[in-house]
């Protein structure tokens, strides 16, 4: 496939993270890149991925690691080569193309009902065979039924936002995770990374037992504070034993809770783990 050409100095900064990089990289590289539109680029992961580089998140897949290094550092460690990863909301594959180089023995399902998005996704994975990816067109809930897909939110700043809803949208199928997994005969998660925009305890809901027994080892999900629901997951997974952890600049966790004037933000990802764990030294 041919791919873009990237200003020289870009790809002199893709392998490196520092500080703030993907800001410094948008107010240099920015405009230039805008430009390509749809076109497929060498990511700074050492792949390349079709993007819309119209879109300032497929652009930080080029500039680094996409929304940060922390979590994906993080990932890259604790992640044993044969692990299985659950990508809940694997959109085009903006965090996919990451997590599925990492565990090359293992196997990384992806749940994506959206007919947009798992069309590039699926377009993508053929372009890169030896990837350990399963599509999965489904979304993830408390309960094997038929829902719809309903396209929201700001295409300038993230394209593909989808939330699940009752009628509107186009229909899709939802399934539950200890369903899916039992299907597989698959016995333990290392990592389900769960972005399903607002339908975050539904999801878990459909995996409570596997929860009640911590047979999935990390959870990253995201938090908002819209509608109370980033308190609502991390009051969810704290009765079954998870502990919620926020990144430092630094990629340390730390236990945001822990603050006494501590609320969620408006957009946030927090990695949770079983109580107790020793959280730095198991990077």
């Amino acid at each position: 496939m041919e791919t873009v050409t990237l200003p020289l100095p870009l790809t002199w900064l893709q392998p490196f993270d520092f500080p703030h990089k993907l800001g410094i990289c948008e107010r240099l590289f920015g405009k230039v890149l805008a430009q390509q539109g749809i076109c497929w680029v060498d990511t700074a992961v050492g792949i390349t991925w079709k993007l819309d580089l119209s879109l300032i998140p497929h652009r930080w897949i080029v500039y680094g690691k996409y929304e940060g290094a922390p979590f994906l550092n993080w990932a890259r460690k604790f992640l044993p080569p044969n692990g299985v990863v659950v990508d809940s909301g694997a959109n085009i594959g903006q965090m996919l193309l990451y997590l599925a180089q990492w565990v090359p023995q293992g196997k990384v399902l992806a749940f994506e009902p959206g007919t947009q998005q798992i069309d590039w996704l699926k377009e993508c994975l053929v372009a890169h065979p030896t990837l350990p990816v399963e599509l999965i067109q489904r979304g993830l809930g408390a309960s094997a039924t038929q829902l719809r897909l309903d396209s929201w939110g700001s295409g300038s700043m993230h394209g593909c936002w989808a939330r699940v809803s009752d009628t509107e949208g186009e229909p899709i199928e939802i399934v539950r995770l200890e369903d899916e997994l039992a299907l597989r005969c698959i016995e333990k998660v290392d990592l389900w990374k769960l972005d399903v925009e607002g339908y975050e305890i539904a999801a878990l809901q459909g995996a409570e037992t596997w929860l009640k027994e911590q047979r999935i080892r990390a959870i990253y999900a995201e938090l908002t504070s819209s509608n109370g629901q980033g308190q609502a997951v991390i009051d969810y997974l704290k009765q079954f034993g998870y502990q919620c952890y926020f990144f430092e600049e630094n990629g340390k966790l730390y236990d945001p809770l822990k603050q006494a004037d501590f609320q969620i933000p408006e957009w946030a990802n927090g990695l949770f783990l079983p109580i107790d764990k020793n959280v730095n030294n198991e990077e």
